[in-house]
């Protein structure tokens, strides 16, 4: 039952991170802003449940996800300065 639980999570994180983008903030109707925001609060609370529940395999993926996020944010912050 865990293991489940764990592939939906990560099919939720993916979903969630194709939903940040443009077109599915369009989509969906929701600032980007917002998607961002909810994405990383999601991303947090699966990192905190994979530790607690040992579910590595997920703690691989929102650690992947998060450095992701990390490097998108430096692309947009020096595009900007520029």
């Amino acid at each position: 039952m865990l293991k489940i639980l764990t592939f939906a999570a990560i099919g939720v994180l993916l979903l969630l991170r194709l939903a940040r983008t443009r077109f599915g903030a369009r989509l969906l109707g929701i600032p980007q802003r917002v998607l961002e925001i909810v994405f990383l609060v999601v991303l947090l609370l699966a990192g905190v449940l994979a530790v607690v529940f040992e579910q590595w395999i997920l703690l691989v993926v929102v650690v992947v996800l998060l450095a992701l996020s990390v490097v998108e944010a430096l692309r947009r912050r020096a595009a900007q300065q520029r």
